[in-house]
């Protein structure tokens, strides 16, 4: 990737994509109020769960709508279905509610992207449904090896 692509995806990741993410979840919203109490309940019994059974009931679908990040409300109202974006999402919500500091990277190469959930310790990872256990003295290397080197910058 040349460094201009680079400054591109680092724009769209810090700037666009929070932007359009808060108005895909604000309309989602408008359309499931009925569902607040429910997807309340299942969120506050998330943090009993191991982050390996949660990660198992998430389900990837494909974007249709542009890239976005769901809230975990949204997730949970979709009944656990989204992309990477949303796994990521639900995974740095369960590291949180367990007090482990984890953050959302962003994988590219020229052609695509995804995003991953690495604990700040960088000893664990997770990818859609999947939980790895890296290295922390090597760990950015781990990643990109875990994709077969199909993604070359870690944003």
């Amino acid at each position: 990737m040349t460094t201009f692509q680079i400054i591109i995806r680092k724009i769209a990741v810090y700037f666009s994509k929070p932007i359009w993410s808060f108005i895909r979840n604000c309309v989602f919203w408008l359309f499931h109020l009925n569902d607040i109490k429910e997807v309340r309940s299942i969120k506050a019994d998330i943090k009993y769960l191991s982050i390996e059974s949660v990660m198992e009931s998430f389900f990837w679908k494909e974007d249709k709508c542009g890239d976005w990040t769901p809230w975990v409300m949204t997730i949970i109202c979709q009944r656990f279905k989204d992309d990477c974006d949303g796994a990521a999402a639900l995974a740095k919500f369960w590291f949180h509610e367990h007090s482990i500091e984890a953050e959302i990277l962003n994988l590219y190469s020229e052609k695509e992207g995804h995003a991953v959930c690495v604990t700040m310790d960088r000893r664990t990872m997770v990818t859609n449904e999947r939980v790895v256990n890296l290295n922390p003295t090597c760990w950015e290397k781990e990643v990109l090896e875990y994709f077969n080197g199909k993604y070359e910058v870690i944003i």
